[in-house]
């Protein structure tokens, strides 16, 4: 018997270690890759504030919009764009771009998942 809950807490240590994210975003990162030229090129059409440049500012967006979205959009903007959910909808109506097919971002960016996360948690900070 005492093997038996031996075995089983070992399992359970096992699947807890599975489901575990060893992952964690970094800000710093982000900032690194908001700021490149190269990477993620952002600075180009977005500000750190509220200001609206060619996209808008970026002062709170975590705020505004859900970190899944945010993940969508910046892995993908056209088709983010395209579906037209309702976090969309807002920011067409915040860029005043209700009727445009297209937005002005890359198509699709070359962002890894990593990035991605170290992004949205830079993005985080801007409050």
């Amino acid at each position: 018997m005492k093997r038996y809950v031996g075995i089983l807490s070992v399992l359970a240590f096992a699947l807890v270690l599975m489901n575990y994210s060893f992952a964690s975003a970094d800000a710093a990162k982000g900032e690194a890759i908001f700021k490149d030229t190269k990477v993620g090129n952002c600075k180009t059409c977005h500000d750190t504030g509220d200001k609206k440049k060619v996209g808008p500012g970026l002062k709170g967006v975590t705020d505004r919009q859900p970190k899944e979205w945010i993940e969508k959009w910046l892995a993908d903007p056209q088709g983010t764009w395209a579906a037209n959910d309702e976090h969309a909808q807002d920011l067409k109506k915040r860029m005043n771009k209700v009727d445009k097919p297209n937005t002005a971002m890359k198509l699709p960016t070359k962002l890894a998942a990593d990035q991605i996360a170290d992004l949205i948690d830079f993005l985080g900070t801007l409050k």
